[in-house]
């Protein structure tokens, strides 16, 4: 492992003129969490993991493949009867999209920079599964029911679309912050209801 680690970073500091071709690969990840409810017994949590592979064109421009799952889970610890003797007293709602995107990635500015934008703009495909559990109570035995809801999967057809600031540390390696959205075809009014903000690294080999 030892030996590893000194490889990596005997690699981060090889110039990137030593080599024929520009690749780089991208990792960000995102996660954010919102409590709410008089006693705050209620979440959205939202984890998002992105991977990218990009092939530079031009030395500014590139064909950038990439992956992104984002887990949305919404838990609900309110109690409301619905019948007589019976309560509910938890709710959980469950969504997992897995986005598969091509898109054209553009640097804003040269790479002797130290602070480099881009953009990206491109096709994705995007699968979106749902489900959730309902859980009730018999009031007056206090026995308690878990009734899974019935899995729900969807396919779309989307436009992806990214603005990223990246933070070179060395020659090949940077750190990044990137916004991201993702919206159907053709409804560019969209694109703003459905944001990410990402932080992760780049790696220039």
């Amino acid at each position: 492992m030892q030996t590893l680690r000194y490889i990596i970073f005997a690699l981060l500091l090889i110039p990137i003129k030593s080599f024929a071709g520009i690749y780089e690969l991208d990792f960000d990840f995102g996660y954010d969490r919102q409590n709410y409810g008089v006693n705050r017994q209620n979440s959205v949590v939202s984890r998002n993991y992105s991977y990218g592979f990009s092939l530079y064109l031009f030395d500014l421009t590139a064909i950038d493949l990439n992956v992104s799952n984002t887990s949305d889970i919404t838990t609900q610890n309110d109690r409301y009867t619905v019948a007589t003797g019976v309560d509910v007293i938890a709710q959980q709602n469950r969504v997992q999209t897995d986005v598969y995107g091509v898109s054209l990635k553009q640097m804003l500015t040269g790479r002797g920079s130290r602070i480099v934008p881009t953009i990206s703009l491109g096709y994705a495909r995007e699968f979106v599964t749902s489900s959730g559990d309902i859980t009730v109570e018999n009031t007056i035995t206090k026995a308690q029911t878990v009734f899974n809801l019935t899995e729900s999967k969807q396919r779309y057809n989307s436009v992806f679309g990214s603005f990223a600031l990246q933070i070179k540390l060395t020659e090949r390696f940077s750190l990044k912050a990137s916004v991201r959205t993702l919206f159907p075809a053709f409804e560019l009014n969209k694109a703003k209801d459905n944001l990410k903000y990402l932080a992760g690294f780049s790696w220039i080999f």
